[in-house]
């Protein structure tokens, strides 16, 4: 519990620390150009990955070094892992079935948590999770599905030890919510 609180206020600091500070201006016009459409949280020390390599067409802008080693790996089983430290751990896969409307009911009928829908859109869910009459904190979570080169993928937040902080799990949206599709290769 100590370590999760902890946990939860360094990764709220890091994010609020992270808003402050003077903007540098790009060199490049597109870069300039993407980073006004991106809220300002995806603006600062943030990088992107391209996950070409890894079956999913797509660049995402990740939390740069000084936040831990961003890592990628594909496993056996179709997902794609995208982490960075302990402030973003980011599944992707395929989409077998459903869609945003059928995974807000299926959380409706979880067994153990109580579900509130934070915000939703189109093509995406951000929820927080609590357990009644329970001391631990409450999780926030997300889910979302991009097309991709016709294919539906959804990207979802991972963590072993339960969810996250509202504001680390609103990055991670935000991230997945202004991917760029990369050009297709012909």
């Amino acid at each position: 519990m100590k370590r999760t609180l902890f946990l939860s206020l360094f990764c709220a600091f890091i994010l609020a620390s992270c808003s402050g500070g003077s903007g540098e201006s790009s060199d490049t016009t597109d870069s300039t150009e993407a980073s006004t459409e991106m809220p300002a949280a995806l603006q600062r020390a943030a990088t992107t990955v391209d996950l070409s390599d890894y079956f999913v067409n797509v660049t995402l802008t990740i939390p740069d070094s000084s936040r831990g080693l961003p890592m990628v790996e594909a496993n056996d089983f179709g997902e794609t892992r995208v982490v960075v430290g302990s402030i973003y751990n980011l599944v992707i896969t395929e989409l077998i079935e459903g869609d945003i409307n059928s995974y807000v009911e299926a959380l409706k009928g979880d067994g153990m948590y109580q579900n509130e829908v934070v915000e939703q859109g189109d093509d995406f869910v951000l929820y927080k999770s609590v357990i009644a009459d329970s001391h631990v904190d409450p999780e926030f979570h997300f889910f979302a599905i991009k097309n991709v080169d016709g294919i539906d993928f959804e990207f979802h937040d991972y963590n072993e030890e339960g969810g996250y902080a509202e504001s680390v799990a609103r990055y991670m949206l935000d991230s997945v919510n202004h991917l760029k599709r990369n050009n297709q290769s012909s």
